[in-house]
């Protein structure tokens, strides 16, 4: 989580306000090695041309989306989507002609999320903002209140907004403006 100081001239201690979430990071290690212990040779392909191929993927600007592309990263359970911050190559045994044979890979990636999923998963529900709702079936004005403001005691003002009646009887599926409240 990062947070802004909120230092004003003249206090002694400063604030910490809520700016953001930091995306999430992946680190991990891996080891190429093309010392070919099958004795395949059908399937020999040199360490470094697979290193260039990753870097290829990785690294490779796409043109469509005016940035690096993402990276899906799928290890049993784990899931992640983003794209690459750093890459770092280390080849550490050569043949006698001097051609690498093993590298190990250091990646680090920086996590990626749509504005849709960010809405989905972290939803804004705030009581400083209006907005419209739609009552749902077995919802009561009473409820919704308390969900949005946190007060259930809040209906009556809630009804008066919206010129009801009462708010005993909302039939479900009416459309409730949510007044924005004063702090």
């Amino acid at each position: 989580i990062q947070y802004a100081e909120d230092k004003q001239l003249g206090s002694l201690n400063g604030s910490n306000v809520y700016a953001r979430y930091r995306p999430e990071t992946l680190y991990f290690e891996c080891l190429l090695d093309m010392t070919n212990a099958l004795d395949d040779d059908r399937e020999k392909k040199p360490v470094h041309d697979v290193v260039n191929d990753l870097e290829q993927r990785l690294y490779c600007y796409n043109s469509e989306g005016h940035r690096p592309s993402f990276v899906k990263v799928q290890y049993g359970d784990i899931l992640f989507l983003g794209q690459l911050k750093t890459l770092e190559t280390e080849y550490t045994l050569f043949d006698l002609d001097g051609i690498p044979l093993r590298a190990e890979l250091k990646v680090t990636l920086t996590g990626y999320c749509s504005q849709k999923e960010e809405n989905k998963r972290f939803p804004k529900r705030s009581p400083d903002v209006s907005r419209m709702v739609t009552l749902k079936e077995g919802q009561t004005l009473a409820a919704l209140c308390n969900e949005v403001y946190g007060d259930p005691l809040l209906v009556g003002e809630v009804a008066r907004f919206n010129n009801l009646n009462g708010y005993r009887n909302v039939p479900s599926g009416t459309k409730i403006l949510l007044p924005m409240l004063k702090k």
